[in-house]
């Protein structure tokens, strides 16, 4: 019998070991002609505590085999970086430019902006507590803020004296706009926008980006509750998740490819934020850092997820300054005014 739970776990391991380093190519395939392999890089973080567990598994049981696993995490170290940080803020500076800069998807804060409730008057307390005075960060990048309410809210409570919007994305800033722009999404409520900011040392162009969004809790909620696989619903509900999915995917190719090519003609130092409703191990992910520093790689500590909702791991809101910036900070404080956590990055520029 141990011999055949041995052979079992053998076998499990090396197909994990095989669907991961499937999973590697994901940044490289664009969904546009093969989309099953965004997919697999929305499961990177399963198949990576996976992989761990294994590991511990046969280290435990003395087994040669700990070294498949660990040889497969090695071939993707840097997929792994995207997850588990090591690093610690830098020595603040007293030379350069120093900035602070905010992204968060407020989902039209869940009504919590009219303040009716308990629970209302209690988050929006404790996110006022969080940009108090000097904390109100110098640019603050919003998604999901669509009502004129949230718009309203935040202007008051944050007093900043510039924004720009399109749809339900917005650029606040304590910086005069010298310019701006969309980037225009066909048949969507997604959008991307970007402002020039008179800064000290300069003009700084950024992007504020919501890219497609995968509207795939539903649809995967009705399969975890119709668990019977005898039944017709449950596979009509998976190749709903699934023809969900491939859409989204093949859109936020687009619309990231789109955004690349405007960065790229930027007569500005850059910086993109956002949410990109995907994980550092996609397609999306490669286009849009391409030569941008991803803050919570070079600053992130510990095991970093910025969705807040009932699928547990994805870190799909990012700040990407270039290389003109240093990153000195980088937090993703636990609020819970939305289904994300807001990132909060400290930058300098040199």
């Amino acid at each position: 019998m141990k011999k055949k739970l041995k052979n079992i776990l053998r076998w499990l391991n090396l197909i994990l070991i095989i669907v991961t380093l499937l999973t590697y190519l994901s940044p490289f395939v664009n969904p546009v002609k093969i989309w099953h392999f965004s997919f697999l890089g929305l499961a990177y973080p399963i198949l990576l505590l996976g992989n761990l567990l294994f590991i511990v598994f046969w280290w435990w049981r003395r087994s040669r085999y700990i070294f498949y696993s660990a040889t497969c995490l090695l071939v993707g170290i840097g997929y792994f970086s995207g997850f588990i940080g090591f690093n610690l803020p830098a020595e603040s500076r007293t030379d350069g430019h120093p900035m602070s800069v905010m992204t968060y998807n407020l989902a039209g804060l869940k009504n919590y902006a009219n303040g009716k409730t308990e629970e209302g008057k209690n988050h929006m307390n404790e996110f006022q507590k969080l940009l108090e005075g000097k904390n109100i960060p110098d640019i603050f990048c919003v998604q999901e803020g669509a009502t004129t309410s949230v718009r309203t809210i935040l202007q008051k409570k944050l007093d900043y004296p510039f924004y720009f919007k399109e749809k339900g994305t917005l650029i606040f800033s304590k910086y005069k706009f010298e310019d701006s722009g969309v980037i225009p999404f066909e048949n969507t409520s997604n959008s991307c926008i970007w402002g020039d900011l008179k800064m000290p040392g300069g003009t700084v162009r950024v992007y504020n980006v919501h890219l497609q969004s995968n509207w795939l809790a539903p649809a995967a909620l009705r399969v975890v509750e119709e668990r019977d696989p005898r039944k017709k619903e449950l596979w009509n509900g998976v190749a709903e998740v699934i023809r969900l999915y491939k859409k989204a995917a093949t859109r936020r190719a687009h619309q990231a490819e789109k955004v690349a090519a405007h960065m790229a003609h930027s007569p500005h130092p850059v910086i993109l934020c956002g949410d990109l409703n995907d994980t550092p191990v996609s397609y999306v992910y490669q286009v849009l850092s391409k030569k941008l520093q991803d803050s919570f790689c070079e600053r992130g500590f510990g095991f970093d997820f910025t969705y807040a909702g009932k699928i547990p791991g994805l870190r799909i809101d990012y700040v990407f300054p270039d290389e003109t910036f240093q990153v000195l900070e980088h937090q993703v404080p636990a609020l819970e005014l939305s289904d994300h956590y807001p990132v909060l990055v400290s930058l300098v520029r040199e």
